[in-house]
């Protein structure tokens, strides 16, 4: 067998002997130092430029690297990190704001720029399409929860946005299930959630059915660390009569904002049932929920 194929055949490295090591330190010595005048000099280069260069350059880079290393260079480029105009070439670039946006508009283009880009519905499987996969705390009353294709019997087609296509269905006796949102696995800051307090939005489509009325209703908390109470909205008891709207959706919308420091956690709850209590799947409809933090 080839030397490249036979395992003993690949011995440690060699080492250099005792007169060759002090030869080699001065080759990397001397190396290091004819590197240093360059950065030197390309440290120099970058320090001179205008500032509205500087920014342009700065602004090439990823943000958590202008975060955790371009800061610490020195004090002009800690001053340009943490200011709003670098930032909102950044937003411009990238298409979160129009080429018109003004520093002013906003006290702090940096936290704007980063709720942005994790700005994205919170809520897992919204729309059945994983049936109950990401859902918790799941009460199946009467015949319990289903997953149905829209628009479904009696019901009509969810026109606000294509990419639905199925619904989740309750039953003749109440129906509920659950997601608990851990706000910092989700990648927001203690900081960011005491003191900025984004606005943190909540939405729900519901409907019935042009045969059978039910009932619909919608909890949802804002937690604190150890799941205290916060903040709260509920909808009650939402009375869906037969033939309400033409079967249509109708949607719940809430916007939590000075909501105090110390929320951790949202927990969004939902269900419902029918109201004639008929075997099988006559009961609210629910899909399309989200929660969103807003920059």
């Amino acid at each position: 067998m080839d030397g490249d194929g036979d395992p003993e055949s690949v011995g440690p490295p060699e080492e250099a002997s005792p007169e060759e090591q002090p030869q080699e330190a001065c080759a990397e010595e001397a190396s290091a130092e004819e590197d240093q005048p360059e950065e030197e000099e390309a440290a120099a280069y970058l320090e001179e430029l205008p500032e509205p260069l500087l920014l342009r350059v700065l602004a090439e880079l990823p943000a958590a690297e202008l975060v955790q290393a371009c800061r610490l260079v020195c004090l002009r480029w800690k001053e340009l990190v943490d200011g709003a105009p670098l930032w909102l070439l950044k937003c411009q670039q990238e298409g979160l704001v129009g080429e018109d946006g003004a520093e002013d508009e906003r006290d702090h283009w940096q936290q704007f720029y980063f709720l942005s880009k994790r700005q994205r519905n919170l809520l897992r499987n919204p729309c059945g399409e994983e049936v109950l996969e990401g859902w918790c705390d799941i009460e199946h009353g009467g015949d319990g929860w289903r997953v149905e294709e829209l628009p479904g019997d009696c019901g009509v087609e969810f026109t606000h946005d294509e990419s639905v296509k199925k619904f989740f269905v309750s039953s003749f006796e109440w129906c509920r299930k659950a997601q608990v949102i851990d706000l910092l696995a989700e990648g927001y800051w203690e900081e960011l959630l005491d003191t900025t307090q984004p606005a943190i939005v909540v939405k729900d489509w519901y409907s019935g059915r042009s045969d059978a009325g039910c009932v619909y209703e919608l909890t949802v908390k804002l937690l604190s660390e150890h799941e205290d109470v916060l903040a709260e909205f509920s909808t009650g008891q939402v009375a869906v009569p037969q033939d309400a709207d033409g079967g249509g959706w109708t949607e719940i919308s809430h916007t939590f904002t000075d909501y105090g420091p110390g929320v951790r956690f949202v927990r969004f709850e939902h269900g419902g049932q029918d109201s004639v209590y008929w075997k099988g799947w006559f009961g609210a409809r629910m899909t399309n929920s989200s929660v969103w933090v807003q920059p």
